[in-house]
């Protein structure tokens, strides 16, 4: 099948996209048949004028109204019936009035529908008087569109005619022929291969096309593109070859369509294709994406003839650089590995705001991206606060929820959650590792067994225990805190200033070894500024789940499972522990660890 030909069937032949509208519009019994059908300039005009295309253009107010969630279709009905008993009753009425009259619109979204109503136009000055530009102009206010005409001068025009077509295509309005035979071979070439997913990713710089290919993620070399060519190939894609979707596209939105394939790509062997687009961080550059899942009918095979061009697949490029977290120990990067290996589940960072969840999560997360680069990762943070060149890093508004629910749409297989607040934030992160993917979160409690006594408190319905305490499910537990590094030049010795300790816990300190090898912070020397530190370090503790610690959870409460899990030799240390360590090895200020970690507590009981 040629693609022109694939575009000639879904548009007219060489029709133009208004003319096959107006055809498709009854005439008999209206009193205006082309109302609210955009007329295209003609060719004495076209050149002479420029516009962005607003797809609200030209509708009636009161659908504009409801398309906006303005309100919704009861009360707008309940504004026109008010309007026609006023019209029958000899009085006057507008919509707009009678809506702010009767409290369904407020003056602030009168105005907003009016400008959605509203068709911009650049008309060049010298032509603005001439017959075919004003028959043309007239032609587009007997369909009911409200106009606002700029003169311009010929240089200012062509500017905004070279910008409004890098923005959105030759027409304006996403129905960009050429970037819709594109989007047509683009699919075509995917299904030829039995692609599963396909993405277009819309970063500051480029645009880049990933396949999901037998289970893996590969960027295609031949279809990299600059950013403006993946803008338009996805406006294109949207507007033009979806069949089911909003009224209007929305580049600050997130917006679900689907393309009925069996009718639009006859013999590509896919039935339809699932699209969900929206904006990624960073919004301010107007980065985005489009992901397509391609669902093929079993019994048809591909059987078209076009010559595609080849993908020429290859693996994502993998973060540079090294797994390094500060403070962690040899024993936790064993039990790194083991996290960063497992399929699915859940894995939650504790501690309280300013302790590191972020940054550990970032590192852990760069890792798996390096590990398994052919993965897809998904961020939902509000705000980010690290760049994820290698994921899309969505950004919520207080609509965790939705976005959680959005990116399981957009093939995920890592996702983090930035934080877990609520209810239906915790359901939805439980339900996602439930379903097979793996999922990052944190949570704001002072000890990492708390975590699931946490989620529990949260929703003592939809995450109890008995949910929850499942060593697949939750996979792992992570505590993090930052402490002050103490300055080598000016430290002083526990020994020699025992005052610096109160003796309860220098007592405890020393149930944990030799109070000689105890330092606190010293008096301050130009090697540390004066301040007696010399910069901060993490300390954490690291529990990978088992069956035996959450069958000891559910079973017998969570100091018994946190006992009982501590004393195995395969486990880490406690916080406290690795801290002591620290403590021990000159590094920390005891009082450091005591504020900053956790009351130090004599050996047996910190263990």
């Amino acid at each position: 099948m040629n693609l022109m030909d694939g575009v000639k069937n879904l548009f007219g032949n060489s029709r133009s996209f208004t003319q096959a509208a107006a055809e498709r519009r009854p005439a008999a019994g209206q009193a205006n048949p082309y109302a609210g059908i955009f007329a295209e300039p003609p060719a004495s005009v076209e050149p002479h004028v420029a516009y962005r295309f607003v797809s609200t253009a030209g509708k009636r107010f009161d659908a504009i109204a409801v398309e906006l969630g303005f309100a919704d279709t009861s009360k707008i009905e309940r504004v026109v019936a008010h309007c026609r008993r006023e019209q029958q009753a000899g009085r006057s009425a507008s919509l707009a009035d009678a809506a702010v009259a009767l409290g369904v619109l407020t003056s602030e979204q009168v105005q907003t529908i009016v400008a959605a109503q509203t068709l911009r136009l650049h008309v060049d000055a010298n032509a603005y008087s001439t017959p075919a530009c004003i028959t043309w102009l007239n032609d587009l206010e007997r369909r009911g569109f409200r106009l606002k005409i700029e003169r311009v001068s010929a240089k200012e025009l062509l500017s905004l005619r070279e910008k409004f077509n890098s923005d959105h295509g030759a027409t304006g309005d996403g129905r960009d022929l050429d970037q819709i035979e594109k989007g047509i071979e683009l699919f075509l070439s995917a299904a030829a291969i039995g692609a599963n997913d396909l993405r277009i990713l819309v970063r500051e710089r480029d645009a880049e096309v990933q396949i999901r290919w037998r289970g893996d993620y590969r960027v295609s070399e031949t279809w990299s593109m600059n950013r403006d060519a993946g803008e338009r190939l996805i406006r294109a894609i949207y507007v033009g070859l979806a069949t089911v979707k909003p009224a209007s596209y929305n580049p600050q939105e997130f917006q679900d369509a689907q393309i009925t394939a069996r009718h639009s790509l006859p013999d590509s062997g896919l039935e339809s294709i699932r699209l969900i687009r929206g904006p990624m961080y960073p919004e301010d550059q107007k980065c985005s994406f489009m992901v397509a899942r391609l669902q093929y009918n079993p019994d048809a095979k591909p059987s078209f003839t076009a010559v595609l061009r080849p993908l020429a697949l290859r693996t994502p490029d993998a973060p540079k650089g090294e797994f390094s977290i500060s403070g962690m120990t040899a024993r936790q990067r064993e039990l790194a590995q083991e996290i960063l290996y497992k399929p699915h589940g859940m894995v939650i960072a504790t501690g309280p705001t300013g302790s590191g969840k972020t940054s550990t999560l970032y590192e852990f997360m760069k890792e798996q991206a390096r590990l398994f680069p052919t993965s897809s990762q998904i961020t939902i943070e509000n705000p980010p606060e690290y760049p994820y060149p290698w994921a899309i890093t969505l950004t919520a508004n207080d609509n965790f929820v939705q976005m959680i629910k959005y990116s399981l749409r957009m093939d995920p297989d890592i996702i983090l959650l930035s934080e877990i607040r609520a209810g239906d934030e915790g359901v939805a992160a439980v339900q996602a590792a439930m379903t097979g993917h793996f999922v990052w979160t944190t949570l704001h409690v002072t000890d990492p067994y708390m975590a699931l006594s946490r989620l529990e408190t949260i929703d003592h319905v939809r995450l109890t225990r008995e949910i929850t305490c499942d060593h697949e499910l939750m996979v792992s537990l992570i505590a993090q805190r930052v402490v002050q590094v103490l300055c080598k030049d000016c430290r002083v010795r526990l020994t020699a200033k025992p005052e610096a300790i109160p003796k309860k816990i220098s007592e405890r300190i020393a149930t944990w070894g030799d109070l000689s090898r105890v330092y606190v912070r010293g008096p301050g020397c130009p090697a540390c500024d004066g301040q007696g530190v010399t910069g901060r370090q993490g300390v954490m503790e690291i529990i990978v789940s088992d069956e035996e610690l959450m069958d000891d959870y559910r079973s017998q409460g969570m100091r018994v499972a946190r006992r009982n899990h501590r004393i195995k030799p395969t486990s880490d240390k406690s916080m406290l522990g690795n801290a002591m360590d620290c403590v021990f090895d000159g590094l920390f200020d005891p009082i450091d660890v005591h504020r900053g970690v956790s009351p130090i507590l004599a050996h047996a009981e910190g263990l």
